[in-house]
């Protein structure tokens, strides 16, 4: 019997790209800490013999589905219940490149992280860290320690081409 991996998306599932692209990596966060040189027993990769692959592995997705906050998919090579048990706290990484372009006026999180945030003057803010989504609207988080709400009223501009986005913020706002 085929087992169906059960993933749950930082993005909500409605939003995740993971609907639509159909190659996915899976990699082994703890394995990955433990290249990097961190240290520790809690990181130390833990090979087990019920992986149905070698972990980093690119997975052919044929088909997704939803189902309360998770993605469920069926993919190649086949996996058994008890290998799709073994990947558990396993991460799933897609390329870049193989995402839907966004429509006008919406972007990817991603893109907008490292990206340096000026008032309309010009002067730094900071640069984005990273994208908190708040439930009414998203947040930037700048290295500055600023956080700037992700709305026309406060963003003017955003070049992701340029790394740059243009917001209508004071540094001394809080």
């Amino acid at each position: 019997m085929q087992g169906e991996l059960k993933v749950e998306p930082y993005a909500g599932v409605e939003s995740t790209v993971l609907n639509h692209i159909r190659k996915w990596r899976i990699q082994d966060p703890a394995a990955d800490a433990f290249r990097r040189g961190h240290s520790g027993s809690d990181l130390r990769p833990n090979p087990d013999s019920t992986l149905p692959f070698r972990l980093p592995a690119d997975v052919a997705v044929q088909v997704t589905k939803q189902h309360g906050g998770f993605i469920i998919a069926t993919v190649l090579p086949a996996v058994t219940r008890e290998q799709v048990l073994s990947l558990k706290g396993r991460e799933v990484f897609v390329s870049r490149a193989e995402f839907p372009q966004p429509e006008p006026d919406e972007y990817y999180w991603t893109d907008l992280i490292g990206c340096k945030v000026v008032d309309p003057a010009g002067s730094p803010l900071g640069q984005v860290v990273a994208v908190d989504d708040h439930g009414a609207q998203s947040v930037l988080r700048l290295d500055s320690g600023i956080l700037i709400p992700f709305v026309s009223a406060h963003v003017l501009e955003v070049l992701p081409a340029d790394k740059r986005i243009v917001a209508d913020w004071s540094a001394d706002w809080i």
